[in-house]
């Protein structure tokens, strides 16, 4: 029997620089909408984290191996499957004054602007889509085959559109596009 799901919590931490250039409350609530949407079961805590370039190239280049920054990474369990994202017994406990947590999504704010340029719409927006994607992928959705891309696509425009309002505009036009937004060092997305 599947828990009840929990209110949403989202701990966003901003990088100085960036702390003023854009709404957080969107972000917020585009991670808060996307587990409200999504998860069937598990903890419903994410931490979001807007930082810049540098620090997305040096995840990427530890835990994947690639050497350039991208736009957005997610940290979880690797167990987390199509929303289900229940606490495994791996040992690991949580201490009693910690909640338990689906895990981290750091995003780049520079490639995000970038992002966010190319297709014409505002850098919260931009965002919103990108702290959508992370907490999917931390609820174990993925996009690594043309059916569950066009099926996370599509949940990520329904929360989108509901935390923008008529002013979303929907991922899959555009996304084919962005993969192709590089750095202005000339370092490949």
């Amino acid at each position: 029997m599947e828990q009840p799901v929990q209110t949403p919590a989202v701990d966003l931490s901003v990088d100085e620089p960036f702390e003023r250039r854009f709404d957080q409350s969107v972000v917020k609530s585009a991670g808060a909408a996307t587990i409200r949407r999504a998860l069937k079961s598990g903890p419903a805590h994410v931490s979001i984290t807007v930082t810049d370039d540098t620090e997305l190239q040096r995840l990427n280049r530890d835990f994947r191996g690639l050497d350039r920054p991208t736009d957005v990474l997610s940290f979880g369990s690797a167990d987390a499957l199509d929303g289900d994202a229940r606490e495994e017994d791996d040992g690991f406990v949580t201490p009693p004054d910690q909640t338990p947590t689906l895990g981290d999504v750091i995003i780049s704010f520079d490639q995000a602007a970038r992002q966010a340029e190319t297709a014409g719409r505002p850098v919260e927006h931009e965002l919103a889509l990108l702290a959508a994607h992370g907490v999917l992928h931390l609820l174990g959705f993925d996009h690594a085959n043309a059916g569950d891309e066009a099926a996370m696509f599509a949940r990520t425009n329904e929360i989108l559109t509901e935390v923008l309002g008529p002013d979303a505009m929907p991922v899959t036009p555009i996304m084919g596009a962005l993969d192709d937004v590089a750095p202005a060092s000339g370092t490949e997305a």
